[in-house]
Order: structure tokens, then C-alpha cells, then sequence
């Protein structure tokens, strides 16, 4: 997408516009949400049926009633004569009957109440309309332009408006009802007839605008006259009122009356499904209408509404927005906004998954909105460092201190190099361990190994800086290897270097199908799609092909293949919004009652945090049992390990190991710095700058002694007693505040 810049506005304020409103507006009608349902686009006056039926079906006939009479009242008319467009156009019309809405309408007409405006809400304009013709469209006129407060001169023949009315077929009360909307109104009858022109010089005289019937189209007007079209139809003339009285209405106020759209009908854009909706018949006709068959008819509408993107994912169902809606959010928010940032956590807690673009029947691309909104956020200082500074930190330990590349013992180049992801690393190193030796074996020509991480989380973050200084050290280690072929076990390193780099990778996966995979399961399975793979159905496909070759059956999830939800460890939400990450593995976890399956070993963590039974396919095929899910120090610890192992065992280096203190954690202390994301080195880094100064303070009423030493833009706070085995911790805390 274009960026557009903006120089500093205020002191010190770097504005950034990712896009503007036209490219705004582009996107946001790409989402049909909003959009009318097929009953509302096919009624030429536009009437709001389904939240008319959603009210009725409550009973609620008095505000059902009122969401009609705000686009006309003539409601008797409308049931009695209208040819019912809507109905014919109701998705449930595919299944069966579509809804009556005539019956809603006359049960509104029934029991909704008057419609009379209360004369004190009424605006009283100084202006004059003048109104000639003496049939249904001046009745529409007149309630159009009434409601607006202008006193109506109407030339008019010998019909009264109840005759008007009855000559549709309506009965005296009906009619009477239907006019009971006009009470209050400034109206005057002059006497005309048709051809008698003498009404022009008068309207000219005491009115500033005038309105003719079609019935009159013949006459000599003068050029302050909007004339209705003619039509034959009763919700046809009764939107040409509208639009004919739009106009006047524009006219007297001095605004451009010639962009009004005339009446017109659309297919709506509204994508419905009607997955588990069955079909059924009308429950009563017109003539036999009561609140009890009313209500039942009612509650047949479907409320028909595009929820695609929103069955599958937390993040939408939490916030209750859709993504139109939020797009609008996030562009204020990153564009408009000086002050504070309200929509920063919703920006953030987006796990960029692509789950609802494949959902939405237009591909709506919400993800890449955050996206923009991140870097663009965090290029101009309205993102918090803290936002994601974790996780970035995260990133920098496995690209230096747990970073490793090699080619395999023997080898000067390799003719492939294993790349398993930093999670991989971090959740079953023995898993990464045993798949390296296994394709070192059975490979020819050199097996590499590059431990370390794609750069997805500085993508995920925004910082396109971190993100492309992580590619270019994996480039450079990929080419003193001889440019090998690269081996993933991780869709969305895959997918990454696949889409940013020269590597061309392949999967690990389809890798061991070629070489042949050894039956060792047996039983049903899920299998828990990465949304690395959303777009890949391929490979999709070999996970699939691997899995059986394993031995196992799989039964799809509810919620599958490019349709998968995420398992909310994507797009570092476990960093901005924790519970909001959690409820989201859960409802993936939920979703299956057989044994879990992955090939993300982010997807398996996240899963077992819920409680599922889960496995990597890796795990499986090399039967490694699952370890428990470490926290965030263990998972340093042991990518470090693993490296430690690995240049211990297979390229016989030894790394020298820090020395480390003693420190002992009392209950809930581990549970308690994982929750508040503080690493045991972290601790260790403090207890050590402790030993150099000494400086503490003391909390008399429990024995503590509390100290703090500033890391990076944090400072750290440990409480702690000193006994013969070394420091024991008893609680820790952060902020970013500096201790002078």
C-alpha cells in the first residue's frame, strides 16, 4: 500500500498516514457487515424489516412499528397493497416460504399505535411548500415535507385524503388510521383540478418551492417545481415522495439538490449462510393476522447478518467488533488520534492469523490493517515499547546467545541445513535433538543446522528494522553453507523465509514422506492446523499424508484446514493480552474430543496450556513424550541447553559455562515471575549487581531485604532472605520507572 508522510504537527508529534480516507473507504467496502439485508435492498422505500421482525418477534409491536413509520406510516397501505418485494426476495424463500412481511407490517399497523407525531416535536420552518395533485404521492409528499416543520399549501381536487386512501382498497378505519400520522401537521387545501393551471401564479406568490403530481407532468410549470415520476406501484410512489420532497427540502435550504439518488432497488451484498437454518411455511395470511401469529411469523426471520469472520475467532467475539467497524477504529487511532491511544491493546492483541480473510466471502483483510497500524505506530512513538519489548528481547537471545549454525561434521557445505524454529527449540528440544540426527543420517551430501528465529516476531511487532537484520543473518549463514536446501518444522518459518527470502524451503514433513516414515501410532487424531499453512494447502495436504503414514486416522476439526483457528500465540498475543491468548487456545483446544496433532510446536504449547491432549507430529514419529509446558525462563534455558548438548555431542566443543548463584525460589515465586514475564537470569542479574554494591532496603515486618538493578529500559525489583544454601526468593517485580 501507499504511504502517504506528515511532517511533526505540535511539539515533538510525528504524524504517519498509512493510507488515506479513499483507500479507507476501499477497504471497509470490501466488509458486507453493514451492508442491508435482501429484504431491506429490494424495497424500494428501504424499510428496515429485520429489526421490524426482531422487535415483533419479542411482541414489542409499539417500537416495531416505530422502525417502520420512520420511513413511512402508511403501514395499513403497505400490508393491504404493497406487492411485497421483500418477501419475495427473503433467503428463507430458498427453503420454503419466505417471511410474510405484510403480516408484520399490518400487526404493526394494529398494535404499534397511532404514528401521530407529537405537534410540540414538530419544527415549525418559515418557508412555504406548495403541493399540487390529488392522489397517493401527495399524500407521501405531504407527510415528508409536514414532519420537517413547512407549512403545506395543497391544490387539490375533489377527494379527501381518506378517499385517497380507500380507493387502494382500504377500509374508512384503515385510511383512517393510516392519515392519523398527519395530525399536527400545517396543511392548507386549496381547490384545483387537473388543467386548471390557475394555481401556479398563486404558488409563486405565497410558496418558495413547488411540488407537483405526475398526474400534472403535462402542465406549464415554472422551473421551482420537482414533479414525481409516475410510478404504479404503492412503495414505488411513496419513495418518489420521498425523493421528490428530499429535494424540495435541499432546495429551500440552499444545498445541491441535484446528487439526491432517485428510488431504486439493489441486490443486496450481504453474504448469509444457511448452514443449519430449515426451511418453513408462512404461519397466517393478512387477513387473519393476531400478535400470537404476528410474533411466530416474525421470529421466522433468520436476521439474516454476516458473522464469517466471527465464528471462529476470540479476538472478534471479545472486542465485539466487526472488522469494518475496527478498521475505522484503528485508522483513528494511528492517523487522527494526539492524545491517547484507546485502541493500542486492540491493535496489539490481534494474532494476525488470516482466519477471518479466508472466512470472509470477500477476503477482507483485517490482519494486514493491524499490521500497517503496528509499524506505522511504532515508527511514529504512539506504540509503547513495552507492547512487545519481551518478545523482541526473546527474538535477540535465540539470534545471539542461542544461536547456532553449523554444517555437519565431515562437511565443509552442506547439501541441506535443518532449521526448526525457535519454539521448536524451546518447547522439545530432545524432539529437535532426534530430527536432526535422523536427517543427518539419512541424507546425503551434509546436513547443516541453524538454530535461531525467522524474524516473525519483530514482523509480528512492526519493527521492520529487527525483522529484516534477522533475515539478513540467516541469509548470510545460509550462504556460507553453499545455499543448501532448506528443511522447516515450522509452518511459519517456512512461510516466512519462503515469502522473504532466496531459501525455498521445504517442510520436514514432506522431507520424511520422501524418505519414508515408519508406522508407529495407531488410533484417531486432529489435527490442529498452523496458520503458517493457511494459505499452503499442499502442505496441508502432506501433514495429512504424514500423519496416516504414522499410523493414525484423522478426524477433522469443526473449524479446519484454511478455516483453522488459531491456537492465539500468532502475532505475539500472549504478549499484549495473556487471558485474551489463553481463551483462544481453549476454544481451539474445545474443539476436538480425540488426541491433537500438530506441526507448530507454538500451536502444541499453546494447546497444552488448555489442557488438551496434544502431540507434535514430530514427537510422535520420533516417540518423544510431550514435556510439560515450560515457562518463560524455562524456555530459554533450554534452547541453551540444547545448543550446549548439541556442540558438546556432535561437534565436540565445549562453551564455557557462567558461573551462577544459588537461588532458591519459595512457592509461587516461578509461578509468579512467569505471570509478570521477569526471567530467572533476570533475578540472577539483580542478586548479582546486589553482591557488587550491597544496597538494599529492609522490610522489617516480614525479614525481606528488596533490591533493584535497572536492565535495559526495565528495572527490577527482588525480594529475598540469605541462608546457608544461597538466596531465597520470595516475590519480584518490574516497571519502567528510573530510581535516581
Amino acid at each position: 500500500m501507499e504511504k502517504k508522510e506528515h511532517h511533526f504537527v505540535g511539539k515533538h508529534y510525528l504524524m504517519k498516514q498509512a493510507f488515506g480516507q479513499e483507500e479507507l473507504h476501499e477497504r471497509e467496502a470490501v466488509c458486507t457487515r453493514e451492508e442491508p439485508p435482501a429484504c431491506t435492498s429490494a424495497c424500494p422505500l428501504h424499510l428496515d424489516m429485520r429489526q421490524a421482525c426482531a422487535l415483533a418477534a419479542q411482541g414489542n409491536f409499539s417500537r416495531a412499528a416505530g422502525i417502520l413509520r420512520k420511513t413511512t406510516p402508511f403501514l395499513h397501505l403497505l400490508a393491504r397493497c404493497c406487492n411485497a418485494p421483500c418477501e419475495k426476495s427473503c433467503v428463507m424463500e430458498n427453503l420454503g416460504d419466505g417471511v410474510s412481511m405484510q403480516v408484520i407490517e399490518k400487526a404493526c399497523a394494529l398494535y404499534g399505535g397511532s404514528g401521530a407525531m407529537n405537534r410540540f416535536m414538530i419544527p415549525k420552518k418559515k418557508k412555504i411548500v406548495a403541493l399540487a395533485g390529488e392522489d397517493l404521492f401527495c399524500l407521501g409528499c405531504c407527510w415528508e415535507l409536514g414532519k420537517k416543520g413547512y407549512e403545506i399549501h395543497w391544490y387539490t381536487g375533489e377527494k379527501t385524503p381518506q378517499e385517497i386512501l380507500t380507493d387502494w382498497g382500504l377500509s374508512k378505519e384503515e385510511a383512517a388510521a393510516d392519515l392519523g400520522s398527519l395530525e399536527g401537521f400545517r396543511i392548507k387545501k386549496f381547490p384545483i383540478q387537473s388543467g386548471d393551471g390557475s394555481f401556479r401564479d398563486t404558488c409563486m406568490q405565497e410558496a418558495d418551492v413547488l411540488c407537483v403530481s405526475p398526474a400534472f407532468r403535462g402542465e406549464t410549470l415554472p422551473e421551482t417545481c420537482f414533479v414525481g415520476k409516475g410510478y404504479q406501484e404503492v412503495s414505488w410512489i411513496l419513495a418518489d415522495a420521498k425523493y421528490v420532497a428530499l429535494k424540495a427540502d435541499r432546495y429551500l435550504q440552499g444545498a445541491d439538490f441535484e446528487d439526491v439518488s432517485e428510488p431504486k432497488t439493489d441486490k443486496s451484498r450481504l453474504f448469509v449462510t444457511m448452514d443449519g437454518v430449515t426451511g418453513s411455511k408462512a404461519v397466517a395470511g393478512v387477513e387473519t393476522v393476531t400478535k400470537e401469529t404476528a410474533q411466530e411469523e416474525a421470529a421466522r426471520c433468520i436476521q439474516c447478518q454476516c458473522l464469517e469472520c466471527v465464528k471462529g475467532c476470540v479476538y472478534l467475539q471479545e472486542y465485539k467488533r466487526n472488522p469494518r467497524g475496527a478498521i475505522r477504529e484503528i485508522y483513528n487511532n494511528m492517523s487522527i488520534v494526539m492524545g491517547n491511544h484507546m485502541a493500542n491493546k486492540m491493535i496489539n492483541s490481534c494474532d494476525e492469523c488470516g482466519q477471518c480473510k479466508a472466512a470472509c466471502p470477500n477476503g477482507f483483510d483485517y490482519p494486514e490493517v493491524c499490521r500497517i497500524a503496528r509499524q506505522v505506530m511504532v515508527e511514529t512513538e504512539k506504540m509503547p515499547p513495552s507492547a512487545h519489548e519481551f518478545a523482541l528481547l526473546d527474538q535477540e537471545f535465540s539470534n545471539s546467545e542461542g544461536f547456532l549454525a553449523r554444517t555437519q561434521p565431515g562437511y565443509e557445505s552442506s547439501a541441506y541445513l535443518f532449521f526448526p524454529g525457535c519454539q521448536a527449540a524451546a518447547v522439545s528440544p530432545e524432539t529437535v535433538e532426534k530430527a536432526y540426527k535422523n536427517l543427518s543420517g539419512r541424507l546425503k551430501g551434509g546436513v547443516g543446522l541453524m538454530l535461531g528465529c525467522c524474524g516473525a516476531i519483530s514482523d509480528w511487532a512492526g519493527r521492520e528494522d529487527l525483522f529484516t537484520s534477522a533475515l539478513e543473518k540467516i541469509q548470510r549463514e545460509w550462504e556460507k553453507q553453499g545455499k543448501p536446501q532448506v528443511i522447516c518444522a515450522c509452518p511459519t518459518c517456512r512461510k516466512v523465509l519462503q515469502e522473504h527470502t532466496d531459501l525455498e524451503p521445504k517442510g520436514i514433513w514432506e522431507v520424511l514422506l520422501q524418505l519414508g516414515v515408519e508406522r508407529v501410532a495407531s488410533g484417531t487424531v486432529s489435527i490442529q492446523d498452523a496458520c503458517g499453512a493457511r494459505q499452503d494447502a499442499q502442505a496441508r495436504a502432506q501433514v495429512r499424508k504424514f500423519v496416516e503414514a504414522l499410523g493414525c486416522q484423522v478426524q477433522e476439526l469443526p473449524m479446519t484446514q484454511e478455516l483453522a483457528s488459531c491456537c492465539g500465540y500468532g502475532g505475539l498475543m500472549p504478549y499484549a493480552n495473556r487471558e485474551l491468548s489463553l481463551k483462544k487456545a481453549t476454544f481451539a483446544a474445545g474443539q476436538s474430543q480425540v488426541r491433537i496433532l500438530t506441526y507448530c510446536m507454538a500451536c502444541r504449547d499453546q494447546l497444552s496450556k488448555a489442557g488438551a491432549d496434544t502431540c507434535h507430529i514430530l514427537e510422535l514419529a520420533y516417540g518423544v513424550e510431550p514435556p510439560g509446558v515450560p515457562d518463560l525462563s524455562g524456555r530459554r534455558a533450554n534452547r541453551l541447553k540444547l545448543k550446549e548438548k548439541l556442540l558438546r555431542e556432535i561437534w565436540k566443543e565445549e562453551i564455557p559455562m557462567e558461573e551462577k548463584l544459588e537461588i532458591i525460589y519459595a512457592p509461587g515465586v516461578e509461578a509468579q515471575l512467569d505471570e509478570r514475564m521477569i526471567l530467572k537470569s533476570d533475578v540472577q542479574a539483580v542478586l548479582k549487581a546486589y553482591e557488587e554494591t550491597k544496597a538494599a532496603a529492609e522490610d522489617e515486618e516480614h525479614g525481606y531485604l528488596i533490591t533493584n538493578c535497572r536492565i535495559g529500559n526495565v528495572t527490577f525489583w527482588v525480594k529475598f532472605t540469605v541462608s546457608e544454601k544461597g538466596y531465597v526468593v520470595h516475590g519480584a517485580y518490574s516497571h519502567r520507572m528510573t530510581v535516581e
